[in-house]
């Protein structure tokens, strides 16, 4: 059976230019958001927990993992009040309840190495979040994925 790989121990995150970065020991990481999203559910759509999507498709999404809730700790002032958490399936591979920024769910993708140039940007799918992202309500995401 093959093993989703570990994620990187965020200790917090930092703004690096116009992006939110998360916080290693070994260096800042990449966050995501899945852009989809937005319009999936201005369409009335739902996209599924990657446990549910098509075969051929999970070796893509399980690259994209979701960031766990940070605990609480200090934050630069410029992204105070942005973050916040969501439920995920609890009968999921990945059941952690996850961080949210702005009301999206923040991703890491595990081809990314801390301190190393994003390899997970995918232009309209997976893009680096960014400190001005529009707000995304919260409710709205609670039963989505990937």
């Amino acid at each position: 059976m093959r093993h989703l790989p570990t994620l990187p121990e965020l200790t917090g995150v930092h703004v690096s230019g116009e992006c939110v970065m998360g916080t290693t020991a070994r260096g800042p990481l990449a966050l995501y958001r899945y852009a989809p999203l937005q319009g999936a559910v201005l369409t009335g759509q739902v996209i599924p927990f990657a446990a549910q999507w098509p075969e051929h498709l999970k070796l893509f999404v399980y690259r994209y993992s979701p960031v766990p809730a940070l605990v609480p700790g200090p934050l630069p002032p410029s992204l105070l009040g942005r973050f916040g958490t969501r439920p995920r399936d609890a009968g999921g591979l990945r059941p952690w309840d996850q961080l949210t920024y702005q009301g999206w769910p923040v991703y890491v993708c595990t081809l990314d190495r801390p301190g190393a140039r994003p390899a997970g940007i995918i232009d309209s799918q997976f893009e680096q979040l960014r400190v001005d992202v529009q707000v995304f309500e919260e409710e709205e995401t609670r039963s989505q994925g990937p």
